[in-house]
Parts: C-alpha cells; sequence; structure tokens
C-alpha cells in the first residue's frame, strides 16, 4: 500500500489577498483582482490590463538587502511558504549565523525581518523534509534590468548577484536555507501546470518514501513590458469589456478573448498522514491522486480534442481509486481563451461524460487572472478550502454561457456536500496535471 499523503498547511499571496484568509473570503465574495496596469507604459501594447498582487510588504521577510538580491516572484514563494508552515505547525526556530551571514543578518535584526535561516520545529527530521517551490519563468524583472546595465554601462556593472538572482531554483533554496531543509529540493517548469506539477510530484515523492514532508508549489511575478507584449502579440490576452477591467477573465463565456496576466505565490505543506497525526498535526485535506500526461502535438495549443488532459484527470481517479461518479467539483484550468476553454470541456466530457452537466465548476482565474506558474498552486488551495469549508467559490464574468460548454457553471457562492474534487492544469509545451483531493 502506498503512505497516503495530507495537506497540513497552505499560504498564498495572489491580487486578492496576501494570505489565503483574505484571499478565500474574497474568492466567496466573487471579487476581482484584475485593473489597468499602471507599472510600465501600455499605450502600445495589446492589452494594458493585468491582476497584480497589492500592497504586499517584502519586509515582512527580507531584510533590504536580501530582497534586493532576489526576484519579485521569490519575495511572494517565501511568504506562501512561511504562511504554508506555521499552519502546518513547522516553526521557525533560529539557529547560530555562519559568519558570512552575520551582515546580512544585522540588517534583518535592525528591519525587524525574519532570521536569514532557521530550523524546523524540534522532532522533526529535516533531511525528511523537502521543497519544490517552483516558477515557470523566474525573475523576470532582475534578468531585464541587469541585462539593460550592461548594455548602458558595460558587463563590468552586472552585479555578482545576477545568477543566484535570477536562477529559477532560488525560492526552493531559500525557503530550504530559511528551515533548514535537507530533502529533495528544486524547481520543476511545465508553464502553466508548473505549481500543479509540484504538487503532484511532491505527494509521489511522500508516497515512494523519498520524504515525509514536502513544501510544494508554485509562483510567477512576469508581468513586464516584454512578456505582455510576448503574450498579446501571440493574441492570446484579453482586454477590458465595456471599459472595465474586472469582467475581461469570463471563462467558458461566449464572450471570452484570451487569459489576463496575473501574479502570485501558493504553497502547500504536504505530508504522510501517520507522520502529521504523530505530531499532532490536523490534516485539512488529503491528497487522494494525481496524473501527469504530456499533449505531444504542439507547442502553445492544447489538443484539439483535449485527449492528454483527459487522460490526466483518468490517471489522477485511478491512482485516487475514486469512480468518475464520486468527483462532486472541478475546478479546472479554464483560462478564458476560446480553444483552451473548449479543449477543456472535451476532455472532461471525455471523462465525464453527460454527467459533466451535473457536477459544479468553478474558475478561480475568473478573479485573480492566470497566474502561470502560480496558478495550479492557488487554485489548488481553493479547492481545500472548498473541501475544508463546504463551499464552492463562484465564478464571474459568465453573462452568456458558451452553448458548446454544457457546464454546472456556479454563478454564486453554493454550499455543498462534498466530498472529491478534481483540479486540472495544463500548460505550453501540452503538459498535463490533474490532481483528486479528498475531504479529510
Amino acid at each position: 500500500m502506498r503512505r497516503r499523503v495530507v495537506v497540513t498547511g497552505i499560504g498564498a499571496v495572489c491580487p486578492l489577498g496576501n494570505d489565503v484568509a483574505t484571499t478565500w473570503q474574497n474568492l466567496l465574495a466573487g471579487r476581482s483582482g484584475v485593473d489597468y496596469i499602471r507599472d510600465f507604459p501600455v499605450d502600445r501594447l495589446r492589452s494594458d490590463i493585468a491582476a497584480s498582487v497589492k500592497a504586499f510588504d517584502v519586509g515582512r521577510y527580507l531584510s533590504p538587502k536580501e530582497a534586493e538580491i532576489y526576484g519579485r516572484v521569490t519575495h511572494f514563494s517565501l511568504a506562501a511558504a512561511v504562511e504554508a508552515l506555521r499552519e502546518a505547525g513547522i516553526v521557525p526556530i533560529e539557529r547560530a549565523p555562519a559568519a558570512d551571514d552575520e551582515a546580512v543578518r544585522a540588517g534583518a535584526r535592525a528591519q525587524g525581518a525574519p532570521p536569514l535561516a532557521a530550523a524546523p520545529a524540534s522532532g522533526l527530521d529535516r533531511t525528511r523534509i523537502g521543497c519544490l517551490m517552483s516558477t515557470g519563468m523566474g525573475s523576470v524583472e532582475i534578468f531585464e534590468e541587469q541585462v539593460a546595465r550592461s548594455a548602458a554601462r558595460g558587463p563590468r556593472a552586472v552585479s555578482p548577484y545576477f545568477i543566484p538572482g535570477v536562477m529559477p531554483n532560488g525560492a526552493a533554496a531559500l525557503i530550504s536555507m530559511r528551515y533548514g531543509l535537507m530533502g529533495p529540493s528544486y524547481n520543476l517548469a511545465s508553464a502553466c501546470a508548473t505549481g500543479t506539477h509540484s504538487i503532484a510530484t511532491s505527494a509521489l515523492m511522500i508516497e515512494a518514501g523519498e520524504a515525509d514532508v514536502m513544501v510544494a508549489g508554485g509562483a510567477e511575478a512576469a508581468t513586464r513590458l516584454n512578456t505582455v507584449a510576448g503574450f498579446g502579440n501571440a493574441k492570446a490576452l484579453a482586454k477590458a469589456v465595456d471599459g472595465d477591467p474586472a469582467r475581461a477573465s469570463r471563462p467558458f463565456d461566449r464572450r471570452r478573448q484570451g487569459f489576463v496576466m496575473g501574479e502570485g505565490a501558493g504553497a502547500l505543506v504536504l505530508e504522510e498522514e501517520q507522520h502529521a497525526l504523530a505530531r499532532g498535526a490536523k490534516p485539512l485535506a488529503i491528497m487522494a491522486g494525481f496524473g501527469m500526461t504530456t499533449d505531444a502535438e504542439h507547442l502553445t495549443r492544447p489538443h484539439s480534442g483535449g485527449l492528454g488532459l483527459a487522460l490526466a484527470v483518468e490517471r489522477a481517479l485511478a491512482r485516487a481509486g475514486t469512480a468518475p461518479e464520486a468527483i462532486g467539483y472541478i475546478n479546472p484550468h479554464a483560462t478564458s481563451t476560446p480553444q483552451g476553454d473548449a479543449a477543456e470541456v472535451l476532455a472532461l466530457r471525455r471523462v465525464f461524460g453527460e454527467r459533466l452537466a451535473r457536477i459544479p465548476i468553478s474558475a478561480t482565474k475568473s478573479m485573480i487572472g492566470h497566474l502561470l506558474g502560480g496558478a495550479g498552486a492557488v487554485e489548488t488551495i481553493a479547492v481545500v478550502c472548498s473541501l475544508r469549508d463546504q463551499l464552492l467559490h463562484p465564478s464571474i464574468n459568465v453573462d452568456e454561457l458558451d452553448p458548446e460548454c454544457s457546464l454546472d457553471v456556479v454563478r454564486e457562492r453554493r454550499a455543498v456536500d462534498l466530498r472529491h474534487a478534481v483540479k486540472c492544469s495544463a500548460g505550453f509545451g501540452g503538459h498535463n496535471c490533474a490532481l483528486v483531493l479528498e475531504r479529510a
């Protein structure tokens, strides 16, 4: 028998809040985090809207020097991980600093920031705790800034912290150093499936006995001039609807036109069930199954019939030992693109048949936009909250359901008796991942 995996902590930073409680309440209320872009000129871009993180205080987590070294995506990742680890009861304890850390530590103490490094709570084996906190694109702003600096002043002007600051595995490394985690730790990158893949792979590691606890999730902070230009020139982005940015992200709606760039991070603490119970941790949900597949058909377009994603969902159900008839809620990938949403409906119809029309579905992206590498993680947290509270958040902006999408789209907050739920993700490159979560 496989070791059973449970969720014991969750943490989030996203356009609707800088913690899980705020985010979840805003999701239940149907609020949108989408607004006009104000951080750079947009007059020559094809889209001028995004879903940005607001009022985030990096000083709560890093000293000024650390904050300068690491990019925004790493800032969000650390904050989400800190919240998740605290809820899980894995409490940071400062350990003796190395000599070369003292200057940075002194600055952190002066600013009231947490210690640079810490160890897990007493009694936990840190060699059995790992971290797959991933990003699809890394610290885009650092790369842009250092290339511009080199072009303007020459290569000797490039920061010596350029490489450690820009590397995608920086968040996993920082979290591991902060908490002294010596288990498996690295970055996965599968575009928009990154966060979900990190969760599935972490669960696999625990099942296989490679770790007892994993910090798993994803993050992105790539809303920059060139990335918005790139997605916009590919005609993938939405624009404000009738002058209102909040109405732009509209999965499954007949007038959907593209996705909205978003940013943020989601982190989950996954743990072997008996390990969690032995230390008195209360599971929030059970990570019952997962499935990972590839379309192997096109670099950016999903399989026209949804075959790859359907196989991922089928494999997740099989691994969980759960029949399709037992699924009471689906949190879809649902980017709000015409092709993507249509292909996903076909994929889900392959698995659930005519019953799909009676399974409640709500798209988190309708309110927070598309967090790219962080999307699957934050959306999985929404599923955990649904299982915990027996509530479903709405899918906003579905003014007229696409006739090709015969779905039970949740339009208002809904109370449910929910035991099993599915989370789907898909990414450029044809990467698919699906999770089955169960009520604890």
